[in-house]
């Protein structure tokens, strides 16, 4: 199993927009994936970590695999990857189906 998590403002559960960045973000909209199916959607209060080991951290608790979101922002992106997590990019602000099914078709850039 996969836990891919979306910065969202929006309590819609995958039907949220993905947001620009986690700073802008109110909520974390977690999708547990296995294989290609969504077998369970959360929506988490947002704890705005700012620093570098605050985000690794939120990954790690959290056990987030993937992190999508539609800009790059000043993520710490190697030391997330040396910790289990893959930061992919999404063209536009779509929601978070339509974010995953791209994810799933291989059409999101990796960070």
């Amino acid at each position: 199993m996969n836990r891919i998590v979306f910065p969202t403002n929006e309590n819609m559960s995958y039907l949220s927009k993905v947001e620009s960045s986690f700073e802008e973000s109110n909520y974390l909209t977690v999708l547990d994936v296995t294989g290609q199916n969504i077998t369970e959607v959360k929506l988490i209060k947002n704890t705005h970590p700012h620093t570098t080991d605050d985000i690794i951290k939120e990954c790690k608790e959290n056990h987030f695999n993937v992190l999508i979101l539609p800009k790059e922002e000043n993520l710490p992106i190697k030391e997330l990857k040396e910790n289990g997590t893959s930061v992919f990019i999404a063209s536009e602000h779509k929601n978070v189906l339509t974010t995953f099914s791209d994810f799933v078709q291989d059409k999101l850039k990796r960070a």
